[in-house]
C-alpha cells in the first residue's frame, strides 16, 4: 500500500515536470550522469532511481536511493526554475549599416553594399569562432558550429555576387 502511494506521488511530481521535457537545462549535481541535457533525459534518470529504490530489501540501500531521489528532484526543480539565461542572448552586431533594397540599387552602389556585407560576414565569422572557443557547453558549441557553417555559406554567396557584379561591370 505504501509503495502504491509512493509511486503515485512520484508520478504526480514527474507529470508536473513533463511540460518542460524539451527544455535543455544544466544541472551541477553528482546525482545525474549528465550535466547538460533535456529535462526528459533527467526525468528518465529519476525513474531509474525509483526502480532501484523499489527493488531494495536492505534499509541502507533504501535510504541511499531515497536520498538520491530527493536530491535529483531538488536539482532538476532548481534547474527548471532558473530563468533561461541562454548565451544566445549575446548577439553579434555589426558596425556596418546597409541601405534598404540593395537589389534595386545601381550595380556600382550594389557592389559597395555587397563588399560591406562581405566585411560584416567576415566579422561575424570571427566573432562566432571566438564564442565557440570560449564555450564549454557541448550543445551550445554545436549550435555555434552550425552558425559558423551557415555564415560561411552566406559569405560564399556574397563573394560570388561580388564576382558576378565585377564581371558585369567589366563587360559594360
Amino acid at each position: 500500500m505504501h509503495n502504491l502511494l509512493f509511486i503515485t506521488k512520484i508520478q504526480q511530481t514527474l507529470n508536473e515536470l513533463s511540460p518542460f521535457s524539451n527544455r535543455v537545462v544544466t544541472i551541477h549535481s553528482t546525482y545525474f550522469t549528465k550535466k547538460t541535457s533535456l529535462v526528459s533525459a533527467f526525468i528518465e534518470e529519476i525513474k531509474h532511481t525509483v526502480d532501484l529504490l523499489l527493488k531494495q530489501d536492505e534499509i541502507v540501500y533504501t535510504e541511499f536511493y531515497a536520498d538520491k531521489l530527493i536530491k535529483q528532484f531538488e536539482a532538476l526543480s532548481r534547474a527548471i526554475e532558473q530563468p533561461e539565461t541562454e548565451k544566445k542572448a549575446v548577439q553579434f552586431s555589426s558596425s556596418y549599416q546597409f541601405l534598404p533594397n540593395i537589389h534595386r540599387l545601381s550595380p556600382i552602389k550594389r557592389l559597395e553594399e555587397y563588399r560591406k556585407a562581405l566585411r560584416a560576414l567576415n566579422e561575424k565569422i570571427s566573432w562566432l569562432v571566438e564564442q565557440n572557443l570560449d564555450e564549454t557547453d557541448n550543445i551550445r558549441k554545436f549550435e555555434l558550429q552550425n552558425q559558423i557553417a551557415e555564415t560561411e555559406y552566406r559569405k560564399m554567396n556574397c563573394a560570388k555576387a561580388i564576382e558576378d557584379l565585377e564581371q558585369q561591370l567589366l563587360l559594360r
